[in-house]
């Protein structure tokens, strides 16, 4: 770091809150951005040296040897005074009125930057990358470890700077800038590898189904009725005989590319009722109806 201009003073620094001639909108973009306030007399010794634009500074607090970088947002502080974001002042561990050292500096442009959001608000927001695109335009410089804050949709997120390169300080000012997120602080991922366990249906007992009407009929002259009709197919038969016409046998010589149409010797119900009533008949002549003596009631003369 370091650039042609040997530029170093000390001031007394105060939070954002505490620039008593700006408006709220003013001390928002001061609060949640990454660029102070500087008295005018910085200013104008700045412009007697051969400096670098953008104006790029590195804060130090001796105290504690805490470290950052920013840029300049207006020249409007009283002289002795500077303005900081309050993610600077708790990153530098100042207190109100306490002395900084302001250094001016030239940095190398961003390539990369890795971001760790510090709460899990951050996985609400649609689209992150375009928010914090956005958002850094308020920024001038990263710094490793830095734990910035950016306001959207009026709550405050606050991301700590996890890596930058090509170095530990680089300005972010027209430059190509690949961006990634790391996980949020306190995000648990979620275990996929636990599935719920149904349990296995007990086996139960195959229960005889009802036979409606299974008991004996009587009529009203007291006379036997007569029995019902028996089935001429038995369900046990029927079965069987569905089992055996649903048996196919694979062709295993078929080839891709032909179709072959093969005919079947398939029986229709009604076929399949009669020669099942001839066999449970038995092998007795087949019935033929008016077989039997025919009688007249007259006479022959």
């Amino acid at each position: 770091m370091g650039g042609p201009a040997n530029f170093e003073t000390r001031l007394r620094c105060f939070s954002a809150v505490y620039f008593d001639r700006g408006d709220r909108k003013k001390i928002n973009e001061l609060n949640y951005g990454g660029k102070i306030l500087l008295p005018n007399s910085v200013l104008d010794q700045l412009v007697r040296l051969n400096i670098q634009y953008p104006m790029l500074f590195k804060i130090t607090n001796r105290a504690v040897q805490r470290v950052t970088h920013c840029g300049v947002l207006e020249f409007l502080a009283e002289e002795g005074k500077c303005y900081l974001p309050s993610w600077m002042m708790d990153h530098l561990h100042l207190d109100e009125g306490a002395q900084v050292s302001i250094q001016y500096v030239n940095l190398p442009s961003a390539t990369y930057a890795k971001f760790k959001p510090m709460s899990t608000d951050f996985l609400q927001i649609s689209n992150p990358r375009a928010m914090l695109e956005v958002e850094l335009r308020k920024f001038a410089c990263l710094t490793k470890n830095d734990i910035i804050a950016v306001e959207y949709n009026d709550q405050v997120l606050r991301f700590k700077v996890i890596e930058v390169k090509p170095s530990n300080a680089v300005t972010i000012i027209e430059c190509d800038m690949n961006v990634e997120f790391d996980a949020p602080e306190g995000y648990v991922e979620p275990d996929y590898k636990k599935k719920t366990e149904m349990p296995e249906a007990p086996i139960e007992k195959l229960v005889k189904p009802a036979e409606p009407f299974a008991g004996q009929g009587y009529r009203l002259d007291g006379k036997v009725p007569k029995k019902s009709r028996t089935p001429l197919v038995s369900a046990t038969e029927e079965d069987k005989v569905v089992t055996e016409l649903l048996e196919l046998v694979p062709n295993n010589d078929y080839k891709p590319g032909s179709l072959i149409f093969p005919r079947y010797n398939y029986k229709n119900r009604k076929t399949l009722e009669h020669e099942l009533n001839e066999k449970q008949n038995g092998s007795g002549a087949a019935f033929k109806p008016f077989e039997g003596t025919g009688y007249t009631t007259r006479t022959k003369r």
